[in-house]
């Protein structure tokens, strides 16, 4: 699946972002009405969770949405949730996100490393440049415990989750703004699927149009993780 970026790059200016994604990946429509997506994941809630409550399923709903705009908000072009049968049959579930946001102006091959000069060295957290189709890119691998709201599923509290986190940044060759690639699973026993998976959506970042001639039909094959 190729697809262009709904962003702009400035009044008037489509965004020159277009990216490719593996079979699997079920994205959520950004610019659709958001009463309608908002019933589209009260529906897909009550199909997957049938024993939650109505007063659950709207509070996930809704808070579901909220966050969703918040993201948007914030630079998102792309949300999508995954689900991948590994060889070794097992399944491999997350979430993938990709989101564009304001660099430093200057050469676009130096930004990758000044990110990740501006990224926190800690246990666990594995860092590394990349070479990808669309350029050099900025290689973060950490794992960290995400706290979740009761409230978004209509229970007081709050729980944790432990999430492993595949994140790249491209810069754009010729505007002062960056693109996220962002991979999140919890299903640490994958890690090798995990980290091909992500590597071979960042390959699949583009910043010229694709012609008919260049255009995949079938997804490319995955590109090795830069961490073995």
């Amino acid at each position: 699946m190729t697809a262009p970026a709904p962003e702009t790059a400035g009044p008037g200016l489509p965004l020159p972002l277009w990216y490719t994604l593996p079979e699997g990946f079920r994205p959520v429509e950004l610019s659709a009405d958001p009463e309608e997506r908002l019933e589209a994941h009260y529906t897909a809630l009550a199909e997957l969770c049938p024993e939650a409550t109505t007063g659950q399923l709207v509070a996930s709903a809704l808070g579901f949405e909220a966050a969703l705009g918040r993201l948007v908000e914030d630079g998102l072009v792309h949300f999508s949730s995954f689900v991948l049968r590994t060889d070794d049959d097992q399944l491999l579930t997350g979430i993938c996100q990709i989101s564009v946001t304001d660099r430093p102006a200057g050469d676009p091959h130096l930004y990758p490393h000044s990110a990740l000069r501006g990224h926190p060295d800690q246990p666990g957290t594995h860092k590394a440049v990349v070479p990808l189709p669309a350029g050099l890119a900025a290689v973060v691998v950490a794992d960290q415990a995400v706290t979740v709201p009761g409230a978004l599923f209509g229970v007081p509290g709050e729980s944790t989750s432990a999430v492993r986190t595949a994140t790249f940044q491209l810069a754009f060759p010729r505007i002062p703004q960056a693109v996220v690639v962002s991979l999140s699973t919890e299903v640490f026993e994958a890690e090798e699927e995990f980290l091909e998976l992500a590597t071979l959506v960042a390959a699949g970042i583009s910043f010229t149009a694709p012609t008919p001639a260049r255009a995949p039909k079938t997804p490319v094959t995955a590109t090795s993780s830069p961490f073995g």
